[in-house]
């Protein structure tokens, strides 16, 4: 099942691409904060950061296509049944695809699907820091929503939340966390190409 929901994600921008009245490609980066979903143990947030490239393309009249490709730092901290406080930083590759509705005047609500590869692993607690990427799972999956703004001198305003699908750890028995994250980012679409016409996103 996990290997479908990964191949179908290129279908869809191939075939977005090929209907498309406009597409265009953007640089983007911002701030987030994450934490993971876990039982038998207390979590807080911890911020992070995510940057990188996407790629809009109209579908319709006020309606958006966007794939992404994101590094991006999630992590969270644990808060131990014996006072223990320990921070885990991953660092992910991060493919979101989301169609975006707009509203009027370039607001828009989005809502998507999101695949994750996992790059590396950080651990710090008490008895120092250690590389833990082996622990987990090769990828993560889940889905992403949020609201946006975008204007017309190509700036791009999100607001998106995420959250994983299944637990982020292997041959885990005890906590089963999910990835959960909030992240605001600014975009800049440096390149607009049009088909079929003129399409705009702010009628």
């Amino acid at each position: 099942m996990r290997k479908q929901y990964i191949a179908l994600l290129p279908c869809l921008v191939l075939g977005a691409f090929s209907h498309a009245q406009s597409a265009g490609i953007g640089f983007k980066g911002g701030l987030l904060f994450s934490t993971v979903k876990a039982l038998n143990v207390r979590t807080g947030p911890i911020p992070g950061g995510t940057i990188g490239l996407y790629l809009p393309c109209g579908i319709g009249p006020r309606m958006e296509l966007q794939p992404e490709v994101l590094l991006s730092s999630l992590g969270s901290t644990y808060f131990e049944p014996d006072g223990d406080v320990t921070t885990v930083r991953t660092y992910y590759l991060q493919l979101p695809i989301s169609i975006k509705m707009y509203l009027g005047n370039g607001f828009n609500m989005a809502g998507g699907f999101q695949v994750g590869k996992i790059l590396l692993a950080q651990e710090q607690g008490t008895e120092g820091s250690a590389k833990v990427t082996d622990s987990y799972k090769p990828m993560d999956m889940g889905f992403v929503g949020g609201v946006g703004m975008d204007l017309r001198s190509g700036l791009d305003l999100s607001l998106r939340a995420y959250g994983a699908m299944t637990p982020a750890l292997r041959h885990d028995d005890a906590l089963f966390p999910k990835n959960r994250s909030l992240e605001f980012t600014v975009g800049y679409r440096f390149t607009q190409f049009q088909r079929r016409g003129h399409f705009s996103r702010h009628r």
